[in-house]
């Protein structure tokens, strides 16, 4: 199982000019704050720099527009995570970029399956199969101070995307069915959809070699002038009207070459006018405060407030050059999507094309038609029948050989083994966090939603928590992620109970995992890690470092939108 582990994250606000950045203990990290310094905006921010995005955020941090940037490591190669609003970079070790997006389920998220390795892919709304975003990925590994202690698999928002996605996350993280199922699932799924593609052509194709004999025949035996005569104006009809759609689309094409070509120049302009306003900014900073003209002897003021204005300038240049790049991609997407309709409006023009060839000169047609046309067309339309029969058949085949490779992964005795090991690890952690109510039927399904009244469910919550994480570190294939636990003393815990929490979570912690802890207060427990204490209320950033960090994520940003 591959392990991903959390190094540092660094936190900027240009709007607010305040920033700050912490790094992570390989082992565990305690985020130590009272109420309102900052605490679970900085834990909701780690996994939200992957795409998942917590419920409740603060709105006075939203309005801050953090940008964040995450280095982590996967086993022994390091990355970093750039996310500001919807645009997201990944650098590697080096800080060359490898990937930039702009959005998360079509663009971030197989990104990061990819990287992480997660072959699952499920049905969303349209029934399209598609990889879940990552919110799914990382449900099992964050348990969010606002949800997590009422509801399990809850942590973020926007998890109806998908239809009937709990059991299937479920079953996959804990290695119930694990990732060479999944991958064989989609090769299956993908084979059905060519078999599907295949029978519409191959019915399509069918119908035609029907109503066509059906049409030759007729025609040996009475041939009509007037009916070949109103074939052909038929036929002329049909290829001026595809004549024009043709040129109706291609002077769509030209249209948006021409805004294409026109937003290249805004973005040129743009990245010009970034790099003079940072030149300026440089020549600003080296000045003495009060610059004398040297053509018309006047003194200007070169403060601070004129030095931020260069820089804010600087700020909106960099917006606006990623809104011109989102716009330079639908462009494309445009352009492409035209040139398909083209290609396809000039197939069916060769067609007409060919069929009217055919049918010029009677003698031609009518030789066709008294001798071999019928035995030829036959014989193509046949072949044409028996080629996609063949290709179904071969696709079946195939089918039927994965079907058999999917029962290696349904073994009923690995998989009861699997839920069996869940239950016994939640029998016996709630015994240690001392919930003695819960009938074992209401958690007995590894896929249970947890109830139990008082003080006693944020317990019964953490004992699902940690038996599904020990159970997907045994027996699970997909990579094993940092677990964040933000402010577990929930629901008024007595002294007693919170300090067998707070025991149960450093001494149960999976073996070789990161834990990342939110807390107001940290007591007296032994754990092997580092504490990080917030002290500021209010400001979780800082005003200090922010020229030094900000520096960083500028150059972080440049590369990501390559000036």
């Amino acid at each position: 199982m591959r392990k991903l582990t959390f190094q540092e994250i660094t936190l900027v606000s240009l709007k607010e000019k305040r920033a700050r950045k912490f790094k992570f203990h390989p082992k565990v990290t305690v985020i130590k704050g009272e109420n309102h310094t900052g605490k679970s905006s900085l834990i909701k921010s780690i996994y939200w720099a992957f795409g998942a995005k917590p419920k409740n955020v603060h709105p006075n941090w939203e309005k801050a527009d953090v940008i964040t940037s995450l280095t982590f490591s996967l086993d022994e190669n390091q990355y970093k995570i750039l996310r500001k609003g919807e645009f997201f970079a990944v650098f590697n070790n080096n800080n060359d970029v490898i990937g930039t997006f702009d959005k998360i389920t079509t663009g971030l998220g197989p990104f990061l399956s990819e990287l992480f390795g997660y072959k699952i892919k499920l049905n969303n709304r349209n029934n399209d199969l598609i990889t879940p975003p990552p919110a799914y990925f990382l449900l099992p590994y964050y348990v969010d101070q606002d949800v997590s202690w009422s509801e399990n698999w809850s942590a973020f928002s926007n998890l109806g995307q998908l239809s009937n996605w709990r059991t299937n996350i479920i079953n996959y993280h804990t290695g119930i069915r694990p990732d060479e199922y999944y991958e064989i699932k989609a090769q299956i799924e993908d084979k059905q959809l060519q078999i599907k593609e295949l029978e519409s052509e191959k019915s399509v194709s069918q119908s035609v070699l029907d109503k066509l004999l059906a049409q030759f025949k007729s025609a040996l035996v009475d041939f009509d002038i007037k009916i070949f005569k109103k074939e052909i104006d038929e036929l002329m009809v049909n290829y001026e009207r595809i004549k024009v759609v043709g040129q109706k689309v291609k002077d769509r094409i030209v249209d948006f070459k021409s805004e294409k070509l026109h937003l290249q120049n805004h973005i040129d302009i743009v990245k010009s006018a970034i790099q003079e306003l940072r030149k300026d900014y440089q020549f600003a900073l080296n000045q003495p405060n009060a610059i004398d003209c040297p053509t018309c002897g006047q003194t200007y003021e070169n403060s601070f407030a004129e030095r931020f204005t260069i820089a804010r300038d600087e700020d909106s240049c960099q917006e606006l050059l990623i809104q011109l790049n989102e716009e330079m991609k639908d462009i494309d997407n445009k352009i492409e999507k035209e040139y398909i309709t083209y290609e396809q409006n000039n197939q069916e023009a060769n067609k007409i094309q060919s069929l009217l060839e055919q049918k010029q000169g009677k003698i031609k047609l009518r030789d066709v038609i008294q001798n071999e046309g019928k035995k030829e067309l036959k014989e193509i339309l046949q072949n044409e029948v028996n080629t996609l029969r063949g290709q179904i058949s071969e696709l079946q085949k195939k089918i039927d050989i994965l079907k058999d490779e999917l029962k290696e992964y349904e073994n009923k005795k690995r998989q009861t083994e699997i839920r069996q090991y869940y239950k016994n690890l939640m029998r016996r952690y709630l015994l240690e966090l001392d919930v003695n109510t819960m009938d074992e039927k209401s958690y007995q399904a590894i896929a249970s939603k947890i109830s139990e009244s008082g003080s006693g469910l944020p317990r019964a919550l953490l004992a699902y928590y940690y038996s599904i994480l020990h159970t997907m570190n045994r027996y699970g294939t997909s990579t094993f992620c940092p677990v964040i636990i933000d402010s577990p003393n929930q629901q008024d815990q007595d002294q007693e109970n919170l300090d067998k929490m707070m025991n149960f979570i450093f001494k149960n912690q999976p073996i070789s995992s990161q834990l990342i802890l939110g807390l107001v207060d940290l007591g007296e427990y032994d754990f092997d890690g580092e504490v990080i204490e917030l002290n500021h209320k209010y400001h979780l950033l800082q005003e200090a470092k922010y020229k030094e960090i900000s520096t960083e994520i500028r150059f972080l940003l440049d590369k990501s939108l390559n000036l």
